[in-house]
């Protein structure tokens, strides 16, 4: 991650994160059509934690949100979790942060990049929510959305990644249960029973163009090594 200054002309390029060098703790991101977000980092009782302080804008500008960090910090240098009272009440954008940023480290690359929109883009419904007012009525109803507009697979990978959220939203005393226990996984089978016959392979690969169509050349990579669509097109 990059570190330097945090200023106005220098969120202005802000591309990822930034680590303020005149307070350590302090730093902005700037996230793909949400702006620039101001956060704070520290460790308390052995652990890593990252909130985020608030958006870029009034009240929140780059000395605002370093002197808020710094008051921050120092409750942290005294003994105690500035964050501790209100977690409960966290909303969900915020606590998201605060996951991916933990799980960044540990996830593979590939597992990053396909939790990351499941809990950003298609969970945006619970966006606006505390996290003690998302139970499971309100997954379950995301979930069928979700297959309704994306399929069963989709469904399921989402699920996947928010009962991951929610697990770890558990074991940090945010929640107390995981409000995608119970809820249900879509059947898969019915979608992956159709294949391409060798006589429709053979037609596929006839039909793609031959020039200027970098699409058409993950198509072919698909058809000779059958891998999934999403990792030949995450590559670099």
């Amino acid at each position: 991650m990059a570190v330097g200054k945090v200023t106005i002309s220098s969120i202005s390029k802000l591309n990822g994160w930034l680590w303020d060098t005149t307070c350590v703790g302090f730093g902005a991101r700037r996230q793909t059509n949400k702006g620039v977000h101001y956060y704070v980092r520290y460790r308390h009782n052995g652990s890593q934690t990252v909130h985020s302080i608030g958006r870029h804008g009034a009240p929140w500008t780059p000395d605002t949100a370093r002197n808020e960090a710094r008051r921050l910090l120092g409750i942290v240098a005294n003994g105690f979790d500035p964050y501790a009272q209100v977690l409960s009440g966290e909303g969900f954008p915020a606590a998201i942060d605060r996951y991916l940023e933990r799980k960044r480290g540990s996830l593979k690359p590939n597992s990053f990049r396909e939790t990351e929109p499941y809990l950003r883009d298609n969970s945006l419904p619970l966006h606006s929510l505390r996290l003690a007012q998302i139970d499971r009525r309100k997954i379950a109803a995301l979930l069928g959305d979700i297959e309704t507009a994306s399929g069963a697979v989709s469904r399921n990978r989402a699920r996947s990644a928010l009962s991951g959220f929610f697990a770890w939203c558990v074991s940090e005393g945010l929640l107390e249960t995981n409000p995608v226990t119970g809820t249900a996984k879509a059947n898969e089978i019915g979608g992956r029973e159709r294949v391409l016959t060798h006589d429709e392979l053979k037609q596929l690969w006839r039909t793609l163009p031959e020039v200027n169509a970098s699409f058409a050349d993950i198509v072919r990579l698909l058809l000779l090594t059958g891998q999934r669509r999403n990792w030949w097109a995450a590559m670099e």
